[in-house]
């Protein structure tokens, strides 16, 4: 599975993507707490963004080891 991150979360974790191998049937929150073990829980708090195969994601979805999964936090603006 593609990981790629964007905007300040890969500048934070130094680096833009990484391949994983996963189990079936993961959920985006499974995989959300398991990429929070690795790179630290305050980047991947509950309001960061996920997009599975270019398209937004709940954390509900299922993920296959052939996705590509896209986490951003969240823009804020004025």
């Amino acid at each position: 599975m593609r990981i790629l991150y964007f905007a300040s979360l890969r500048e934070n974790i130094k680096t833009s993507s990484e391949d994983i191998k996963l189990q079936p049937n993961i959920t985006v929150a499974q995989l959300r707490k398991k990429l929070s073990k690795k790179h630290g829980e305050h980047y991947f708090p509950e309001n960061i963004l996920c997009a599975v195969n270019q398209e937004i994601a709940k954390d509900s979805k299922l993920l296959n080891d052939a996705d590509e999964v896209a986490f951003y936090p969240p823009v804020t603006g004025g």
